[in-house]
């Protein structure tokens, strides 16, 4: 298993593609902006697309959607508290209109497992950011792509519609923190980091 990693939009929204080596099927997660960047990127790499998860539905994590799942024919995935978002996400660059997408074709459950490419794929809630947002985590691989939820020494907003400061607290000590010291977070900005670190370093987790 590899892992793409492209900073795409004017949030620098980080767009993941964790594809299966020997088969080059892939998952695209987050596609934030620049949906035809994204594709050239799949295109170059010769990766068939399975799937698209969604972390959560700001403007930001789906701008790229369109591009992307028209080139892939993939299935969309998002929780059920976010689906309404693709029909009218909320940007948080504010200038922005919202953007319109059609219905996912399948929603995440919290605790849901499921394989896609031949990679394994466990989903957990984690409200907070957004009132449907997720973590996604490969277990063997000890990965995860925490959309908003954990940054590097920080957290995800809580001042935008449907966030909560004590939701995020909760969800990141209860479903990012269990889980090992040398597990990878691969967060929707900024750098990556692990668990052990966020655990003895991020102020918010004190």
């Amino acid at each position: 298993m590899k892992i793409l990693h492209m900073e795409v939009g004017g949030l620098a929204t980080n767009c993941y593609i964790p594809y299966n080596e020997e088969t080059l099927e892939g998952v695209v997660v987050d596609p934030g902006a620049e949906g035809d960047a994204i594709v050239e990127t799949l295109q170059k790499y010769k990766l068939k697309i399975q799937a698209i998860f969604i972390t959560h539905g700001h403007n930001d994590h789906i701008g790229g959607l369109a591009e992307v799942r028209a080139a892939t024919g993939a299935k969309v995935y998002i929780s059920k508290d976010d689906a309404h978002m693709l029909q009218n996400s909320h940007s948080a660059l504010y200038d922005e209109p919202p953007k319109s997408f059609a219905p996912a074709e399948e929603y995440f459950i919290d605790g849901q497992e499921l394989t896609v490419a031949g990679m394994h794929f466990k989903v957990v809630t984690t409200p907070g950011h957004t009132q449907g947002g997720v973590c996604i985590i490969m277990p063997e691989a000890k990965v995860v792509f925490c959309g908003d939820t954990v940054f590097a020494e920080s957290i995800g907003r809580t001042d935008l519609p449907g966030g909560s400061y004590d939701d995020i607290i909760k969800s990141i000590k209860t479903k990012i923190l269990t889980l090992d010291d040398d597990v990878q977070l691969l967060p929707g900005h900024g750098p990556d980091t692990t668990v052990g670190w966020e655990r003895r370093r991020n102020p918010f987790l004190q």
